[in-house]
């Protein structure tokens, strides 16, 4: 290319071809220039290559278990243990449930109320008078309780006697016949019919 001018690869001016210099720029001449330039393209290559391989290495890499130990070791919460009662017998039968029964210190129920029981028999919980009225509450073997009630100094019928299953509610017993409830607690014998209550009385403890 001597004799030619030439065209800077810095500045494009055409320079002096006897000089073999860009007046311009003071760069070097065409062959150098390039000669530079495909240096420097071959190092960023390489610089890129080195990159890349070492990305590839790194992902290439198994990672770690989370069971490796570690700056954190792994935490496992532990099974909380759990607790079961079984009864059996010895030919793993559950045995039945006994009901509750009279004791030698528990009061028999009264003979005139007893009667009118299932069984004829059962334990006193209350045994109390009105003006009016014996009441008398009892529980029989199975554990039911009953609530009677008889006028005073009247025999039994059907117009003064009456026995009604019963449920103890706080610290008194209530016996409902249909419309009509009948309630015991805190020393009175209230009866009533819906809202409407039919007689208030006091209740004394007998024997």
């Amino acid at each position: 290319m001597a004799g030619f001018p030439w065209t800077c690869a810095q500045c494009g001016a055409v320079n002096d071809p006897a000089a073999r210099r860009c007046g311009t720029c003071a760069g070097v001449a065409p062959g150098r220039a390039r000669a530079r330039a495909l240096w420097v393209l071959l190092t960023l290559m390489v610089v890129a290559g080195v990159a890349v391989g070492g990305v590839l290495l790194f992902a290439g890499q198994p990672r770690p278990s989370p069971s490796s130990p570690g700056p954190f070791p792994e935490y496992t919460t532990p099974a909380l243990p759990t607790t079961k009662t079984v009864v059996t017998t010895a030919n793993g039968v559950t045995p039945p449930v006994t009901p509750p029964t009279t004791t030698s210190t528990d009061k028999p129920c009264p003979a005139d109320a007893a009667r009118y029981l299932p069984g004829g028999t059962g334990t006193a919980l209350l045994v109390a008078q009105t003006a009016k009225s014996l009441v008398t509450i009892c529980r029989i073997p199975d554990g039911r309780i009953f609530y009677d009630g008889q006028a005073r100094g009247q025999a039994a019928s059907g117009e003064t006697h009456i026995m009604l299953p019963a449920q103890a509610v706080g610290d008194g017993f209530v016996a409902v016949n249909g419309e009509y409830r009948y309630q015991v607690d805190g020393g009175r014998l209230v009866v009533s019919a819906g809202s409407e209550v039919l007689s208030d009385e006091e209740l004394t403890t007998v024997g």
